[in-house]
């Protein structure tokens, strides 16, 4: 069980996924198409609407015209107000509003002066300001004899547009005019139709988003599933087979990583054969150096000098028997045998075995493990494990520190950690720690993390490490714990 701070370490994540990045992308495609589309609909919709209702404008303004003339027009004077001619005049001016359903009718003469009104209060000649402002450009173009329309304009939040037509007189010279204000009614037709692109364009995105997570879930899903394979045969884990259920690409590329792990897991195997057989080797020429040195050393007196040297002969063949024991054990791991096992214990027996060594280098141990702490693992491969960390915490700390052994109860099970105060380790050196044959020692095999590993992941468990040069390292090591146990017995 390898540890997710491990993972992290070894494999960091990704900048960008293709998840997100598929559904940005199809988000992006359908915001841009809908956007696009809408845009140009409602254009369209604007423009036509727009031109129906200014050709609308323009046909009533010159309809409404034919019931003027000049010659009456030009008898209404500033204070005729209150004649029959300007009464019957507005009167039908307020007929022609109501049939065609305008909000106003005007006439107004060169200067923009008032003639008749069907909105109360204006006199006539009086001044409307905006045919000199707002209008100009329509004034002149209509007193030029040209029909013409207004823009858009807002009076009490109601939306209008003005038709303009020119009234003549007797000789075909433009005299006045007649303004008729009309509600656009487009404008409500268009800001509905507005909120509808914009519903749809919104429904549309979330459509999208929903097909591309679903998309981006069938493919990222295998192509995790492939990384994930991936860094377990880059971490020599060949246990694992490499699913290869998909039908497509991503189903031949799991195809041809199974092929690869096969291969390697032979060439594993074989590698681990030569190796054990090399180390079998080598042992039994050694245990003959060492029965037949011991023989001499037995012959000679303790004066003898020579005896000195066949001493050192036989400590250096147990050395060369503890690196054959440690390739053995690599290259033939034999299978854990799980029991509920104290780590108090454990912890106390490699304390005892490091006793000489911690004393000869000045180093402080303590110890916080429960007595009553188990785990379900296979003791002697804990222990051996558990006595590996600790002796590298130790040498690290040839000019004295402190070894501190912790032990609790976490989720994952039991989690056991050894820090030391030695001189750490450089992200390098950590991030190989594991490979086998690798070591930074001049008398070592490489073996002895790569084997711990190994032997913490066949009884469920997994390591972790944290070290900074200068500031010591910290190894968490976690087991699985009784309450595991239980839960599967019970199920």
């Amino acid at each position: 069980m390898s540890s997710a701070y491990e993972e992290r370490e070894r494999y960091p994540q990704p900048r960008a996924r293709i998840g997100p990045k598929l559904v940005l992308s199809f988000a992006v495609l359908v915001m841009v198409v809908v956007g696009t589309s809408g845009w140009v609909l409602y254009e369209m919709t604007r423009r036509s609407l727009e031109a129906q209702t200014r050709d609308q404008l323009v046909s009533v303004a010159q309809l409404l015209k034919t019931g003027l003339s000049w010659p009456v027009l030009k008898h209404l004077h500033p204070g005729d107000e209150s004649f029959s001619l300007y009464k019957r005049l507005t009167a039908n001016l307020q007929r022609s509003r109501e049939m065609v359903g305008a909000r106003r009718i005007y006439v107004f003469d060169r200067q923009g002066r008032s003639l008749l009104d069907t909105e109360e209060g204006w006199s006539i000649g009086r001044e409307y300001p905006h045919l000199k402002i707002r209008d100009r450009l329509e004034v002149e173009k209509v007193l030029a004899g040209e029909p013409t329309y207004s823009v858009l304009f807002f009076k009490d939040e109601v939306p209008y547009m003005t038709g303009y037509a020119p009234i003549y007189s007797a000789d075909q010279v433009v005299v006045a005019a007649i303004g008729v204000d009309i509600g656009a009614r487009f404008v409500d037709t268009v800001a509905v139709f507005s909120r509808s692109v914009k519903l749809f364009a919104l429904l549309g995105a979330l459509v999208t988003m929903v097909v591309a997570l679903g998309l981006a879930r069938t493919i990222t899903r295998p192509i995790q599933k492939l990384v994930r394979a991936a860094r377990e045969i880059g971490r020599g884990h060949l246990n694992q087979a490499v699913d290869s259920s998909s039908k497509d690409e991503l189903g031949y590329l799991a195809e041809t990583m199974e092929e690869m792990r096969g291969k390697l897991l032979a060439r594993d195997a074989q590698l681990r054969q030569m190796l054990g057989g090399v180390a079998h080797e080598i042992r039994n020429p050694l245990g003959g150096i060492e029965i037949y040195a011991g023989l001499i050393a037995g012959d000679l007196p303790d004066a003898d000098p020579r005896k000195q040297h066949i001493q050192k002969v036989i400590e250096e063949v147990r050395k060369l028997n503890h690196v054959i024991s440690e390739f053995l054990n690599f290259a033939r791991p034999s299978p854990p045998n799980p029991e509920a096992t104290s780590i108090a214990r454990l912890v106390d027996d490699a304390a005892f075995l490091l006793a000489p060594e911690m004393e000869k280098y000045g180093v402080d141990f303590h110890k916080e493990v429960p007595p009553d702490l188990q785990v379900f693992a296979d003791p002697e491969q804990v222990q051996r494990a558990l006595f590996n960390l600790m002796k590298n915490g130790v040498q690290a700390m040839r000019k004295g520190g402190r070894l501190q052994v912790r032990a609790g109860e976490v989720e994952e099970g039991v989690e056991i950690e050894i820090e030391d105060s030695g001189t750490g380790m450089s992200r390098e050196v950590l991030d190989r720690l594991f490979e086998p044959f690798f070591t930074t020692r001049e008398k070592g095999s490489g073996l002895g993390l790569a084997v711990v590993s190994k032997s913490l992941e066949e009884n469920q468990g997994g390591i972790e490490l944290e070290s900074e040069e200068g500031r010591g390292t910290t190894c968490r090591v976690r087991l699985p714990g009784m309450d595991a146990v239980k839960g599967e017995r019970i199920d």
